[in-house]
């Protein structure tokens, strides 16, 4: 170990955040009355800069995808992140401040919400079997939440994918579009699922009963559970259209379907994107970051125009219209052509788009066909209550879970929702007094350039802007009854980390209250 100078107390303001570094290692130190914390400076999601980012309180938000940590103890408080910051000894020598650095950097620790449990207590002490059904955000962080918050019986967790859990976010922008991107994936490595006894296997479930709390695989073999966490996710829709057979047409789940689209885009010079959804425009950017040829055919007037408004939605008209990509917006599509392979897409008008590939984008719907004995509803999701909960013994956490948000009760397809989710039902499961009362954030990245929405507005009144629409860079606040029920931020990453801190402390902002830069609301 070893002891290094790093600051002078009186250099620190009391609540102040302040990088340094230390033999190539980036600290954060945090000034707390006259106590000095130091922890690590880089989110170990992406590699953000915390130091860029909103401190509240004793925690500190990252500022490109909002992950929070603890500046007291570098704990995850909030994916997407998926491990704690190093955390580092500081004492006091007079007015100067020493951080002590291990010999060894250790590696980057797993997140720890309670204590860890060794393999002799899961094998001698708690008899239960939890199950997990899905592999991807949710799942994925409700299997090491139970461990780490002591769950001593059996995990299994069943997923169609035989793939350690994976970041689903990067298939649709750095995977396809071949762009640098630091995000961690996979989650976790196949030795942290050993290493914590948590059972992966790859599983087609075909029924589950919850009333007798049974699960039937294709394979024929049938699991028994004491409780179970639904995170099945969404699977994307199929469009009834003529064509829709025929070879180089995809849809775009899971990094085999993403590997197909890289293939045949490596021998493709025009692509046509059906749908302005999230995933398609996304899609859109990373093969015109490719460099093919690309035509975004949607029935709406605007991407993106249910969620954030026909305003907002041109604005990434605009951008992708600047990097060369076309848009037949407010079309039908009447049949897509071709021999075998697809040839070309064809619209109600008449118009003939020629296509090497095309890529299907026209929303998901959720995976619940094997669910018995809870009924589901119209849209195919989950119902369940603030703890998750859908049955006796049995939870529902992301793209399928249709859970209370104020007065209204909502579904959300994002990762970070799914990843919060996974994290309050496995501390449900265990028995815990939780309850999911987090603010709802997403994001999308296109160009490189993130637009982050706080919030959920199934409609609005108005929409107020502050900012360039053209640019982009801007904050748009979502308007019901006078109030902001959601926002939206291009290119304002503090300012929409400011947002999360302000819809967790009250829901009756106005827009002239929070105005071009909300960051200045929060208490110093």
């Amino acid at each position: 170990m070893s002891q290094h100078d790093v600051a002078l107390l009186t250099e620190l303001a009391d609540g102040q955040v302040r990088p340094v570094t230390v033999e190539d290692t980036r600290i954060l130190l945090f000034r707390e009355g006259d106590t000095i914390h130091a922890v690590g400076a880089t989110c170990p999601h992406a590699g953000a800069p915390l130091a860029e980012g909103v401190r509240d309180g004793h925690r500190i938000i990252c500022p490109w995808h909002k992950a929070t940590f603890c500046l007291r103890t570098g704990a995850l408080l909030e994916p997407p992140a998926v491990d704690d910051l190093p955390h580092y000894a500081v004492r006091r020598d007079g007015d100067r401040v020493e951080v002590t650095l291990p010999a060894e950097q250790p590696a980057q620790p797993a997140p720890s919400v309670d204590q860890r449990v060794s393999v002799d207590q899961r094998v001698f002490g708690d008899q239960r079997v939890f199950a997990i059904i899905g592999g991807g955000a949710a799942g994925a962080l409700a299997a090491q939440t139970l461990r780490q918050a002591g769950f001593g019986g059996r995990i299994i967790m069943l997923d169609r994918e035989n793939r350690v859990p994976y970041d689903r976010t990067l298939l649709s922008k750095y995977h396809l579009s071949g762009q640098p991107g630091a995000e961690k994936s996979p989650l976790q490595s196949q030795s942290f699922y050993r290493q914590q006894g948590i059972e992966r296997r790859t599983a087609e479930v075909e029924v589950l009963e919850a009333g007798a709390k049974t699960i039937h695989c294709a394979d024929g073999t049938t699991l028994t559970y004491d409780a179970a966490l639904l995170a099945t996710g969404a699977a994307p829709i199929l469009p009834h259209l003529p064509g829709a057979h025929l070879d180089n047409v995809f849809l775009l789940r899971s990094r085999q379907d993403a590997d197909a689209i890289l293939a045949q885009a490596e021998r493709s010079e025009r692509a046509v994107i059906l749908g302005a959804s999230f995933i398609g425009m996304e899609v859109a950017a990373s093969l015109r970051e490719r460099g093919l040829e690309v035509t975004v055919v949607g029935r709406e007037s605007a991407p993106f125009e249910k969620q954030l408004g026909a305003r907002v939605g041109n604005a990434f008209v605009a951008l992708h219209r600047r990097q060369g990509v076309m848009f037949r917006l407010g079309a039908a599509i009447e049949v897509l052509t071709g021999e075998r392979s697809v040839e070309a897409v064809t619209l109600a008008g008449g118009e003939r788009l020629p296509a090497d590939l095309v890529v299907v984008g026209f929303g998901v719907k959720p995976v619940t066909s094997y669910l018995r004995g809870v009924t589901l509803n119209d849209d195919g999701s989950v119902s369940v209550d603030a703890s998750l909960k859908a049955a006796d013994g049995l939870y529902a956490a992301g793209d399928i879970a249709r859970f209370p948000y104020r007065d209204a009760s909502i579904r959300v397809e994002h990762w970070r929702v799914a990843e919060q989710q996974g994290r309050v039902a496995a501390l449900a499961m265990m028995g815990r007094a939780v309850r999911y009362d987090k603010v709802p954030v997403f994001w999308t990245i296109q160009y490189m350039k993130q637009l982050d929405y706080i919030g959920h507005a199934a409609d609005w009144d108005d929409v107020v802007i502050h900012g360039d629409l053209e640019k982009p860079a801007f904050l748009a606040y979502y308007v019901k009854n006078g109030r902001v029920v959601a926002a939206a931020g291009f290119d304002r990453d503090r300012d929409t980390g400011a947002l999360i801190v302000l819809f967790e402390q009250r829901q009756d902002w106005t827009p002239d209250a929070l105005g071009d830069a909300p960051s200045r609301l929060l208490r110093p």
